[in-house]
């Protein structure tokens, strides 16, 4: 019974040191804050939703960006490539026409900063000094108004003449009568008749003096005025080739000056000549006017090629050229041969040979196209791409297929009109 009791003593101890146990951690826990498990997920699941946007943002900014465009529909050309130039419609080389020192005009006495200056036909450029020639000129003018005042006196036998014809007269009368001999008479009509030879003998001489006064001024006066170098042609001085007190050789060019009248000048390749044809239509795009696009029209095909470049010269004819177009301007030109409507059309640009990048959810994927009229701004599609596609336009060598990108949108340039 004793041990029983003991027994019982030792239980009810172990409760109470288990129940003391139990009241000092409840206790230890009611003094600290207690951890609320469903709240503590929320914040947890914010932060890595906010973690993940980051990433998300960051990878979508930190993707390359890709230049796009939409297929269209539109109006297919098929046209001949070539390049054009603003060609003088003549051009005309002045030189000298004799030997001595050069003296610019004033109006060109800039030299080559008069290149641009319009010029009038017959305007003086130049002039060549001859000192000698003039000096020759002046004497030789002198001469010829001496010998021409000299003509408008009577012959220095013209008055004897006058009064032997008049005692001619006068024995004509009386010899009959046989007041007078007749050796006297046939004597006054010998005087008559030799100072009649001897006036025409003096006009003679003297037209033949002036005449030849007269040719040697002339003469000078052409050296004198090839000396004077003049604009042959209304025009544009576009060169020269001398400075003021240069010594110049007679044939050395000195200027350059061109007609104000223009053509446009194409030139296309050996392989695609054979399909231009006079009369065809033509779009021509300068590049001094970049946002502007000219019709033309073939009028000839030169039947030689250059025999460095092997390339074939088109002579176009512009339809309401620009007011202020000038010689030397450059651009391109695409020659009309064919025209599809309702086609599918790419810009040419986006098309490496036969391949485009096309944009499909975001995701790049290479393309092989079929290509059919081709121009400078759009080629025809025959297949590999459909109706409202996004295709990348430029930098086509930084993609790859199956490379995420972000598009941005370009403005194309509207498609083509039927020509």
């Amino acid at each position: 019974m004793g041990s029983k009791i003991v027994e019982q003593t030792r239980t009810r101890t172990a409760t109470a040191g288990d129940e003391r146990i139990a009241n000092n951690r409840s206790g230890h826990q009611t003094g600290s804050p207690k951890l609320k498990l469903p709240e503590s997920k929320t914040i947890l699941w914010i932060a890595g939703a906010a973690i993940v946007v980051l990433f998300a943002l960051g990878y979508f900014f930190l993707m390359p960006v890709a230049e796009v465009a939409t297929v269209q529909r539109g109006t297919a050309i098929s046209a001949v490539y070539g390049t054009v130039r603003i060609e003088p419609a003549f051009v005309v080389r002045v030189r000298a026409q004799n030997d001595g020192f050069i003296r610019l005009a004033e109006s060109f006495s800039a030299g080559r900063g008069a290149i641009g200056k319009g010029v009038q036909r017959g305007e003086l450029l130049a002039t060549i000094a001859d000192e000698e020639t003039s000096r020759q000129l002046k004497q030789a003018r002198t001469d010829l108004q001496a010998a021409v005042d000299r003509a408008a006196l009577p012959l220095p036998s013209s008055e004897l003449l006058k009064a032997a014809e008049d005692n001619l007269q006068r024995l004509e009368k009386v010899v009959s009568s046989g007041n007078v001999p007749a050796v006297e008479y046939q004597k006054s009509k010998s005087e008559v008749n030799r100072l009649r030879g001897a006036v025409e003998t003096e006009r003679i001489e003297r037209d033949r003096n002036l005449k030849s006064l007269q040719e040697i001024a002339k003469k000078l006066e052409a050296e004198m005025k090839n000396a004077e170098v003049r604009s042959p042609i209304d025009g544009i001085l576009t060169n020269v080739q001398t400075i003021d007190g240069e010594l110049v050789s007679d044939g050395n060019e000195l200027f350059t000056v061109s007609s104000r009248k223009t053509y446009v000048r194409g030139e296309v390749n050996e392989e695609d000549v054979g399909e231009v044809k006079p009369g065809m239509k033509a779009k021509v795009q300068l590049y001094a006017y970049r946002t502007r696009t000219f019709t033309g029209r073939v009028t000839s095909i030169q039947p030689a090629a250059d025999p460095t470049t092997q390339r074939y010269t088109v002579v176009l004819e512009m339809e309401n050229p620009p007011d202020n177009m000038m010689v030397g301007m450059t651009g391109e030109m695409n020659i009309i041969t064919g025209v599809h409507e309702n086609a599918l059309l790419v810009p040419t640009r986006a098309l490496l040979v036969d391949q485009a990048l096309k944009v499909n959810g975001g995701i790049v994927q290479r393309r092989t196209v079929n290509v059919g009229f081709r121009t400078l701004d759009f080629s025809e599609v025959l297949s590999g791409l459909e109706d409202s596609d996004h295709i990348i336009v430029s930098d086509q060598d930084k993609f790859h297929s199956g490379q995420p990108v972000r598009q941005r949108m370009i403005n194309a340039p509207p498609p083509p009109k039927a020509p």
